[in-house]
């Protein structure tokens, strides 16, 4: 999920292999420094005695055990966290400069994130509450691209 974010947003550094942590051997107890170059996720480093908050929300397994098969699971702190990460509100920024420029920004921002045009009637809420945004068109429309980036069809492959 985090490289789709990175990814849409045209954030996502491609380079491969190298360091992605800041912090070697010691201050280990204290949360980590990584890279801020949106690496891949895969590039990520995982103290298995300092886990990141957004793993543990994610349901990552524990990395001192071996984990073949897991449950899945969905549950409401997923959608809280998503709904407040200021990771998400930056993507959700840059998009929205990105589509301010754009002559329709609203299917702009549905065909980056989702795939496809909104039909007529998402569209017209969607432009109903740019237009009502009190004067702040580009955070109206970083509003919506962090609803469409927290949606369920963004989130899940059907």
């Amino acid at each position: 999920m985090r490289d789709s974010l990175l990814f849409i947003a045209g954030d996502l550094n491609l380079d491969q292999a190298g360091a992605t942590a800041l912090t070697y051997g010691e201050d280990l107890d204290k949360p980590m420094k990584f890279d801020k170059e949106f690496r891949r996720s895969i590039y990520l480093p995982v103290a298995r005695n300092n886990l990141a908050p957004e793993l543990e929300i994610f349901d990552a397994a524990n990395p001192e055990m071996v984990a073949g098969d897991r449950p899945l699971t969905t549950v409401p702190t997923q959608a809280l966290y998503l709904l407040n990460s200021t990771f998400l509100q930056k993507q959700a920024a840059t998009l929205a400069q990105q589509a301010y420029a754009k002559p329709e920004p609203v299917v702009w921002l549905h065909q980056t994130i989702l795939g496809h045009a909104p039909d007529a009637p998402a569209a017209k809420r969607a432009n109903d509450y740019i237009e009502q945004g009190g004067g702040d068109r580009e955070q109206a429309l970083a509003d919506l691209a962090h609803v469409l980036l927290a949606s369920t069809e963004f989130l899940f492959l059907e």
